[in-house]
């Protein structure tokens, strides 16, 4: 592998030319040879090209109107999408009827004909948080349940999980591996966080990184976005607070992962009355408001939730927190 400086003619370049590779990763352009990889023909491989070619010949077929065609034509006019060069780019009514209905297929859904009225995709869910238990072997998926896919039937929320990685390593590009979609509830919604099966094995001191994209069920599909990397067993799904003579104000009890806050998972109580939340920096805080520690608070200052904590303001006792549920 080359790296290279391109000058005023070429400023970026991404994609093969005869035998070489054009990229960029964190450390700038490079260019290496071209390779063909290997074709696992795995199940989950076979499934998704399956899909895509029976979309793709469905969007030629009778069951399709020049309607429904044109709908998503106007869509695609409507709706930018990344480039590979850090551009905006339009794709295709056919391209954006097959990504959609790939993932909404994928989630377990049903086939969307009409392109979306809507000409917008749907927003990230920047609070998405996930941890992972290998004695269970289950993904916990926190997110914002005010989301609109949360709140109809045929909407999704799908989760995907990277193959389990080196604790020392700081970024990752693949491969994933859907792991199962979340599925929204008219009007009740659904609640938050959901459990689900890891697709791959779950190791202690190893590094996850998960994303997901959003569905609604008019057929749009969001970008991917990513929830913060964790470690096997780093931090848990759930966590629980005691202590001896009680705390004032009381903030024992169980909580449970409650999304994404400054780049680490935090934790809800229960009845979301108090939070177990990191400040960016070097601390762990309990307090009655996500992010804001208010007059009566306690800190840790470990990479780890876990430990007893020192009060702060006008709070009194020394709370513990321990990985699981409460014994009783």
């Amino acid at each position: 592998m080359a790296l290279v400086q391109y000058g005023a003619g070429i400023t970026a370049m991404s994609g093969s030319i005869a035998g070489q590779v054009h990229s960029r990763n964190r450390f700038g352009n490079y260019i290496r040879a071209r390779t063909k990889p290997v074709n696992p023909r795995s199940d989950r491989q076979s499934e998704a090209r399956v899909r895509i070619q029976m979309l793709a010949e469905y969007w030629h077929s009778a069951a399709m109107s020049n309607a429904e065609r044109g709908a998503w034509d106007a869509y695609a006019k409507a709706v930018a999408m990344p480039g590979r060069l850090n551009t905006q780019i339009r794709l295709t009514g056919y391209n954006h009827f097959i990504r959609s209905n790939a993932s909404l297929l994928a989630a377990g859904g049903a086939i969307v004909e009409p392109g979306p009225e809507e000409q917008a995709l749907p927003e990230a869910d920047e609070t998405l948080a996930v941890a992972g238990d290998n004695g269970t072997q289950l993904l916990t998926v926190a997110f914002d349940i005010a989301k609109l896919w949360a709140l109809e039937t045929g909407g999704y929320l799908l989760v995907e999980m990277g193959m389990p990685q080196l604790h020392t390593r700081n970024f990752f590009g693949g491969p994933w591996r859907t792991a199962a979609a979340i599925a929204g509830i008219d009007t009740t919604g659904v609640a938050s966080p959901q459990t689900m099966v890891a697709p791959f094995t779950l190791t202690n001191n190893q590094k996850i990184w998960t994303r997901a994209s959003i569905i609604r069920k008019d057929g749009r599909a969001s970008n991917k976005f990513y929830a913060p990397a964790f470690l096997v067993s780093g931090l848990l799904p759930k966590y629980f607070v005691s202590s001896d003579p009680a705390p004032v104000s009381d903030c024992q009890c169980n909580y449970v992962l409650g999304g994404a806050f400054n780049g680490k998972a935090f934790y809800k109580r229960s009845d979301s009355q108090f939070f177990i939340w990191w400040d960016g920096i070097d601390t762990w805080y309990i307090s009655e408001v996500l992010g804001t520690p208010g007059e009566g608070f306690w800190t840790l200052q470990t990479e780890s939730p876990v430990g007893v904590y020192t009060l702060g303001g006008t709070a009194t006792g020394a709370p513990e927190v321990a990985p699981g549920e409460h014994p009783l």
